[in-house]
């Protein structure tokens, strides 16, 4: 037992022995040099803007219901919906024929009431003529010239009775007030037709909104003219639209206020898309820092912040809201802290980082 015993404390001095013995000692870890960068650097800023998004849709700002101006039945409603019609295109004609006999019973009363003036007109001539030489009295001479002036005025009045019958002729053929697309076909042929009662419905394509309501507790930040970000989903890029219009009487349900948008003219804006509207209503005291400025390192995300010696230190993030070029910091990165503005793969930890341009 004692033997055993012996050869085992002997066993690392025979080991030690051997390693000396050939002259080798262990070597020490290899260290790696820190490299230099040419990188961009930024400065941390709480700049985050709070924005508020709401959903609504695409509408017309001229959205004209036709109606007739006359009661009459509709001979025909030449106009399908989803067709474009042009300003001024005739739509639906109605059946004219009590229109028709109007005009004709005005011009026989603008007939009698010319026969009945010239009349007047002839016995006013005379009398004038007589009162000169003292044939007629005075009186008599009043009397002609007051049925004189009841002819012209009854000829008159004859004439505005055709001038408005011949305008119910052309409110007969009910025209389109705007360029656009008939997007509703409330009648059809043989319909009575009301004044006041809408026939179709025209929307033009010019001047389209985009209709939204916001909460209560958000509209003291809405305003005529504040920008906003409206996504629709049928179109490939955000659009650039202002606040036209903030209607200051809320819903009483949902305790929601209108808010229009107006939409610059683009190829493929319809009215009826479903889209998104993004308000910024304030600013956030987080940083924001661009995308390229993230590393991944050991399955953390974070940034290479930079001492005061220029050295590159990796710090971990917590992120809040991202944008497509952009990322909110929730943690991890103070106001005035430098930081690298896009990141290299290679860079490690101690690198030292000479500034450029931030991109």
């Amino acid at each position: 037992m004692k033997r055993k015993t012996l050869l085992t404390h002997m066993a690392p001095l025979a080991l030690y022995a051997l390693l000396t013995g050939c002259g080798k000692a262990p070597e020490a870890p290899t260290q790696i040099d820190a490299k230099t960068w040419n990188l961009p650097v930024m400065t941390a800023s709480a700049s985050a803007p709070v924005e508020y998004t709401t959903v609504g849709s695409v509408v017309s700002d001229q959205r004209v219901e036709v109606a007739s101006r006359l009661s009459g039945y509709i001979r025909e409603i030449q106009v399908q919906e989803g067709e474009r019609v042009r300003r001024g295109q005739v739509l639906a004609r109605l059946d004219a024929a009590d229109v028709e006999g109007g005009i004709r019973q005005t011009r026989a009363a603008q007939g009698a009431a010319e026969a009945a003036f010239r009349d007047a007109q002839t016995d006013l001539e005379r009398f004038e003529r007589l009162f000169e030489r003292g044939s007629v009295s005075e009186n008599e001479m009043r009397k002609v010239r007051l049925k004189f002036d009841a002819a012209r005025e009854a000829l008159n009045q004859a004439r505005a009775g055709l001038d408005t019958a011949l305008a119910q002729r052309a409110y007969a053929e009910i025209v389109s007030p705007v360029a656009g697309t008939v997007v509703a076909r409330l009648k059809r042929a043989g319909d009575l037709a009301v004044p006041g009662m809408p026939l179709l419905t025209v929307e033009s394509g010019r001047g389209l909104l985009f209709e939204t309501f916001v909460a209560e507790g958000q509209v003291a930040a809405m305003g005529e003219g504040k920008p906003a970000v409206v996504s629709l989903d049928r179109l490939p890029t955000p659009l650039e639209g202002t606040v036209t219009r903030v209607v200051p009487s809320g819903d009483p349900v949902t305790r929601s206020y209108q808010v229009k948008i107006a939409l610059p003219e683009t190829v493929g804006l319809m009215p009826g898309m479903f889209g998104r509207a993004v308000f910024t209503v304030g600013e956030s005291p987080s940083p924001v820092v661009p995308r390229r400025a993230l590393a991944e390192r050991g399955g953390l995300t974070g940034v290479f912040v930079l001492d005061g010696e220029g050295r590159a230190l990796f710090r971990w993030l917590r992120t809040g809201r991202e944008w497509p070029d952009r990322v909110e910091v929730s943690a991890g990165l103070a106001a005035d802290e430098r930081f690298v503005a896009a990141v290299e793969p290679a860079l490690r930890d101690g690198d030292r980082v000479m500034p450029a341009e931030a991109p």
